[in-house]
């Protein structure tokens, strides 16, 4: 089972305030997109209650984004999934380059859908009794002002080894707010 959280259900600092983000609808998704316009502080987050997972399972956590030709200072950013039990801080990289000698770091790769992902960690679910399970994209220490980073949502789905967990994989018993296809 896969869950998708919507741009529109992260809770995104400085979101609300217009000229630090936009919301806004993009060609390829009938829902709201948020683009960020101009922050130094870059938090976004997104929680699932365990309930909605399948019990036993080990789970990643991606986010999906476009990046705009003008981004600057995206290069690459911490990511933390936090469970009950357990937070893991990564670094990610936002930017696809192919110089990326870190090989601890998660790089992010085009989607059959046009928009980029980039894992922000994992999980397992061990039971339904787990709380939630928080996912978190920061960038708040080195003080550069950032832009250009269009926030589609957050898909949640469980690591297969058959298909390596990639999204042109055929997952089933999905369960999709918004946006599903790949």
């Amino acid at each position: 089972m896969s869950l998708w959280i919507p741009a529109r259900e992260l809770s995104i600092t400085w979101a609300h305030e217009p000229i630090y983000w936009k919301w806004t609808h993009h060609d390829s998704c009938s829902s709201e997109v948020a683009e960020l316009l101009n922050v130094c502080w870059l938090e976004l987050s997104g929680r699932v209650d365990t309930k909605n997972l399948q019990v036993k399972t080990s789970y990643s956590a991606y986010l999906v984004y476009k990046l705009k030709d003008s981004s600057k200072n995206l290069e690459k950013a911490n990511a933390s999934v936090k469970t009950l039990h357990k937070e893991i801080t990564q670094t990610v990289y936002i930017i696809d380059d192919d110089n990326i000698d870190d090989p601890l770091a998660s790089k992010p790769h085009l989607r059959s859908d046009d928009w980029s992902e980039v894992k922000l960690g994992e999980f397992f679910n061990g039971s339904r009794d787990d709380g939630h399970v928080d996912m978190m994209l920061f960038e708040r220490d080195d003080g550069w002002w950032k832009s250009g980073l269009i926030v589609r949502g957050i898909d949640v789905r469980p690591n297969n080894n058959n298909n390596n967990n990639k999204p042109d994989a055929v997952i089933s018993s999905n369960i999709w707010y918004d946006c599903p296809e790949y």
